[in-house]
């Protein structure tokens, strides 16, 4: 077990949080689980709150004792809420539990960010930590603030904050876009517990991907060693089948790596972004 006194995971009835929560029994002494709707499975030793984060006093009632979280909270894709209810709980929310971190004096903020910050980079070439963000949507844009925010806290206030550009996060991968960009459940709930067990740094951004052969992101070879995240699966194991299920090359869901929500109420001029 790490020295954490109390982990909290907020998300943790999400599709994501359901994955982790096993992985990070042992953590902290305490963990603590939260989420808008009812999380089930939980064992007896482990404390369930629930809640909207974006009420007030919400986020300082969750944070309570806590030194360390993953906050996977929000609307998960673009898809999922308008454009105004993105903005209400994905970045209103989001500054409401970092404020809420500061005041507990929380050591660790583990972020769930997502390769939608940098979607509209051509998907012929690489893409990094280092090149200005660019999102492909309003999701995108609310984890670019996300992330913005923990670089704030991270300098002004000492916080140790690492955000993970989560990718096609599936038990397998759908299509073959996703043969690069996948992460397998098994190797999310390592590159979790990898950042909370991890010594202490100052600002990390990784992608969240497996070990895939087609994998186009990343310049993030120190965080990665920093926190020892070294994924075990592959989506080339997946390619023979899903090697026909790809827009044609024309359209605005191949040219660029966010895919299809590139294409959602796209009407600009895909040769002027290069």
């Amino acid at each position: 077990m790490s020295g954490w006194n109390r982990l909290l995971l907020t998300g943790a009835a999400g599709e994501i949080g359901t994955v982790l929560r096993p992985a990070l029994r042992g953590a902290a002494a305490h963990l603590r689980w939260h989420d808008i709707r009812p999380v089930p499975n939980a064992a007896a030793d482990e404390e369930v709150v629930t809640g909207d984060l974006t009420a007030p006093g919400a986020a300082d009632a969750a944070m309570e004792g806590v030194d360390c979280v993953i906050h996977l909270a929000g609307i998960p894709r673009e898809t999922d809420g308008s454009s105004d209810r993105i903005m209400q709980v994905n970045v209103l929310g989001t500054h409401a539990v970092f404020e809420a971190a500061r005041r507990a004096g929380v050591r660790r903020f583990i972020f769930a960010s997502s390769n939608h910050v940098i979607g509209f980079y051509r998907a012929d070439r690489p893409v990094g930590t280092e090149e200005p963000m660019r999102p492909d949507g309003h999701y995108g844009l609310s984890k670019v603030f996300g992330e913005a925010m923990g670089r704030l806290y991270a300098d002004k206030h000492g916080m140790e904050v690492a955000c993970l550009r989560i990718g096609a996060f599936r038990a397998r991968p759908g299509n073959a876009r996703e043969l690069g960009g996948w992460i397998s459940h098994r190797d999310m709930a390592q590159l979790a517990r990898r950042c909370v067990d991890a010594p202490p740094f100052h600002f990390l951004v990784l992608y969240g991907v497996s070990a895939n052969t087609r994998a186009l992101w990343g310049g993030d070879t120190a965080a990665r060693a920093h926190v020892g995240f070294a994924p075990e699966d592959n989506g080339e194991a997946y390619a023979a089948e899903l090697e026909s299920k790809r827009p044609a090359p024309e359209e605005i869901a191949a040219i660029f790596h966010g895919g299809m929500v590139c294409a959602l109420g796209f009407s600009g001029d895909p040769s002027r972004i290069t």
